[in-house]
């Protein structure tokens, strides 16, 4: 049995944790002690929120931190999600121009700014346009040029990655400060978070970066006993055959309330702050904004730019 066959082995659990199943033990936060919010960064610091597959959560989970953190400075949404955006519709704006039109020459990134709410900006992905899916470097290195020029405008940015594997879905979260990787307690879900952990690890190396693995949310958990099993078998694997610590930021419940918010075109902790899952993501946010302090260094669109102009051979994994 080779080690990717080993580890898929490894992940194919249940929900055994709500039957009284044995329980890893692994490190969990979800009682962490929360962090409170510090002075105006010294620049734009920048997270992505990512995930191995798609119907994870992720977008609904960007949109409410993104609601989150415009409290505690302003804040800059990226729809990375290139070719099918749709960050848009949890804020309930409808942008006259996207990443299509930079990409077309017709307009700066700095020019497709769409406010959403006071202390929040859009930076729209294209809607059904394929050809964004699969950027030529030049492409991406004129993004990450645009966006380094209006990063320094804001203190927070949130990149809403496209789910999946692909080389720039990868290139934006190896840009942030920090990456947060949503899975759920589906076994495809978790297969395909510690696939996309392998990739990470592979293509920062290829770059010469030695990056911090993304951060795990364990996204539609019935309990916190499955979100701590989800979490304490990924981190077995990820230290097994990445000879890396997976740090685990927190987890949300099973939550209808996520449904009804989307129907209204808005993210959860706007239109239903009491819920449980809005609860999780405000521990969730208090603590991401501890992992961000103390980062110098090019933004996110310095780094962008840079990993886009690196010569072909040192991106080879």
């Amino acid at each position: 049995m080779n080690r990717w066959d080993h580890a898929r082995q490894l992940l194919r659990i249940g929900r055994r944790a709500e039957t009284g199943g044995d329980v890893p033990e692994e490190p969990f936060r979800a009682t962490a002690e929360r962090a409170q919010p510090g002075p105006r960064s010294v620049r734009c610091r920048s997270i992505c929120i990512a995930s191995g597959k798609g119907g994870t959560g992720k977008s609904s989970i960007t949109a409410a931190l993104a609601d989150l953190l415009r409290l505690q400075g302003s804040a800059l949404l990226l729809d990375a999600d290139l070719g099918c955006a749709n960050a848009h519709i949890f804020h309930d704006v409808r942008p006259e121009h996207s990443f299509a039109d930079v990409v077309a020459g017709d307009r700066g990134v700095h020019e497709i700014v769409t406010p959403c709410a006071p202390g929040l900006d859009l930076l729209p992905g294209g809607s059904g346009v394929g050809r964004l899916a699969g950027l030529r470097e030049y492409e991406l290195e004129m993004i990450g040029r645009g966006l380094a020029r209006i990063e320094p405008d804001y203190d927070f940015l949130l990149v809403d990655s496209a789910a999946g594997l692909s080389r720039q879905t990868v290139a934006f979260a190896a840009a942030c400060d920090r990456t947060v990787l949503v899975t759920t307690p589906d076994v495809t879900a978790m297969t395909d978070a510690y696939a996309f952990l392998k990739v990470f690890v592979r293509q920062c190396a290829a770059l010469g970066q030695r990056r911090e693995l993304p951060l795990l949310v364990v996204n539609r958990a019935t309990s916190e006993n499955e979100a701590k099993e989800v979490s304490g078998r990924l981190s077995e694997v990820t230290r097994k055959f990445l000879d890396q610590r997976l740090e685990v930021l927190g987890w949300m419940p099973e939550d209808r309330a996520v449904f009804r918010c989307t129907q209204r075109r808005q993210s959860v902790v706007s239109g239903e702050p009491g819920s449980k899952i809005a609860q999780a993501l405000e521990r969730v946010s208090s603590d991401l904004l501890a992992q961000l302090q103390g980062f110098e260094g090019p933004g996110a669109g310095g780094r962008l730019e840079e990993m886009s102009t690196e010569p072909p051979r040192t991106r080879r994994a």
